[in-house]
């Protein structure tokens, strides 16, 4: 049997037509949906990226401000470290008397009596008196020992003289052992 048509043709393109129209407004709408979701999330995306960028400027502001804080403290640590330095130098280079003169006593024979001892820099002046030569010599041969090396070096005698009564006045000059 054959199909009798009775719609007209012109309704069936308009039906086709419609459907056309009808699959095109779901897709487009749907295609809109997407796209409204997918702008809604950049728009959360972005939002949380400012969020964290805002976090991260106030974090840098902070800790620049506590690095500013410590600038002020590591330059005073510089500036004492520098100061105190100094302060180290000066001390090792002084002379430790108590040191020196307890060597001294030690060292000194009987019959030498010292008038005066002058520290000078790394130089020291000792003038005295003795009964006989024999007593400086001994006196020096104490400062040459080492013993008496770890107290002066270079030990020379400047002057010797005996006066009218025997005593024999000297004078001896040696460099400090600590600045050598």
């Amino acid at each position: 049997m054959a199909d009798i048509n009775l719609v007209p043709q012109e309704e069936k393109r308009t039906e086709r037509f419609e459907s056309l129209k009808k699959r095109l407004s779901v897709g487009s709408a749907a295609l809109l949906i997407l796209t409204a979701v997918f702008t809604l999330g950049v728009l959360v995306f972005f939002t949380t990226q400012v969020s964290k960028r805002t976090q991260l400027i106030a974090q840098v502001e902070d800790n620049a401000q506590v690095i500013n804080s410590y600038k002020s403290t590591e330059e005073l640590l510089v500036v004492a470290k520098d100061k105190s330095a100094v302060a180290e130098k000066v001390l090792t280079q002084r002379t430790d008397y108590y040191q020196t003169f307890n060597g001294f006593a030690k060292l000194v024979p009987q019959g030498i009596y010292f008038t005066d001892i002058k520290f000078a820099a790394s130089k020291i002046v000792m003038n005295g008196k003795a009964k006989s030569s024999a007593e400086v010599a001994g006196l020096v041969s104490s400062l040459l020992t080492p013993e008496g090396s770890k107290i002066v070096s270079n030990v020379t005698i400047d002057t010797l003289t005996a006066d009218e009564t025997g005593t024999y006045t000297f004078s001896i000059a040696a460099q400090s052992a600590k600045q050598n």
